[in-house]
C-alpha cells in the first residue's frame, strides 16, 4: 500500500501546474506516475518548480526535481541495510539543473534523504556556509509507519566535515554533506 502525504506535503489546488510540469517527462522504467494523493510535495519553489517524492509501497520510492522546464527522477528500492540509524536512503549532491558550463556558480547541489518516522522537524545543527534550509514532507503508510522526505542544497565547493542535520529530538542525525571515504 502507498504512503500518503500529511499536512502541507499533500498536493493542493495550486500544485496543478507543478504536477503537470513534473510528469511531462517519462518516469524511469518500472515506475509509474502516481495518483496526486500519493505525491508528497517536499518543496514548492514557484508554480512550476520544486521537489516531490512518493513511495508506492514500504520499499519503493521515487524522488523528482523540477527546475525551469527540466525534470529529473531517481527511483528505486530502499537498501536492505540502512546507511545509518534512522536513515533509509540518501542521494548526495545532484545538480539542481543542467548547466551549459556558463555560470556554474549558480548551480546548487541538492541532497535527498528518506528518514524513518515523522513528524518531528529536521534542521541544521551546524550549517555550512551558504547551505540552504532543510525542506521536508512526511508521509504515512496505512500501517501507521511514517517516513520523512528531506531535501537541502548547497553550492559546489569544499565540504565541512562537521556540518550536520538532526531531527528535533536528536534521535536521528547525519552529516549534511557526503564525506569522502
Amino acid at each position: 500500500m502507498p504512503a500518503r502525504p500529511l499536512g502541507e506535503a499533500a498536493v493542493n489546488d495550486r500544485d496543478h501546474a507543478f504536477l503537470q510540469e513534473a510528469f511531462a517527462i517519462q518516469i524511469p522504467a518500472g515506475h509509474k506516475v502516481p495518483p496526486a494523493d500519493e505525491v508528497a510535495v517536499i518543496r514548492r519553489m514557484d508554480a512550476k518548480n520544486g521537489e516531490l517524492a512518493w513511495m508506492s509501497d514500504g520499499r519503493t520510492f521515487c524522488y523528482g526535481k523540477i527546475r525551469e522546464g527540466y525534470s529529473s527522477y531517481s527511483c528505486g528500492r530502499l537498501p536492505e541495510e540502512a546507511p545509518a540509524p534512522g536513515l533509509l536512503f540518501t542521494i548526495w549532491g545532484e545538480p539542481d539543473r543542467v548547466s551549459n558550463g556558463e555560470n556554474n556558480a549558480a548551480v546548487r547541489v541538492v541532497s535527498f534523504v528518506i528518514a524513518e518516522g515523522g513528524p518531528a522537524r529536521f534542521d541544521h545543527v551546524k550549517r555550512s556556509k551558504e547551505t540552504g534550509p532543510v525542506h521536508q514532507a512526511v508521509a504515512r503508510f496505512p500501517s501507521g509507519r511514517m517516513v520523512t522526505f528531506l531535501t537541502f542544497d548547497r553550492p559546489y565547493g569544499p565540504i565541512d566535515p562537521e556540518a550536520e542535520i538532526c531531527r528535533s529530538d536528536r534521535k536521528i542525525c547525519f552529516p549534511s554533506e557526503d564525506l569522502p571515504l
